[in-house]
């Protein structure tokens, strides 16, 4: 009969996983489209990066990708 008192093996760490974002974004003409943004560490991170990256951005929106 096994003993109740068994060594059990450590749970394999789990990976830190990177925040992923998607940011909606509107345009100076009136279009509309949405992005992932997936190198930011944080909201405001990625909101540079979309200034960065697009040009005539009229407004930005930007959430955690779920």
């Amino acid at each position: 009969m096994p003993s109740a008192s068994r060594k059990r093996r450590p749970a394999a760490a789990r990976r830190a996983r990177k925040p992923r974002f998607i940011a909606a974004v509107r345009f100076a003409d009136g279009e509309r489209r949405r992005f992932s943004v997936d190198n930011a560490h944080d909201h405001a991170e990625a909101r540079r990066m979309v200034f960065d990256e697009l040009n005539d951005v009229a407004s930005v929106l930007i959430s955690d990708y779920r």
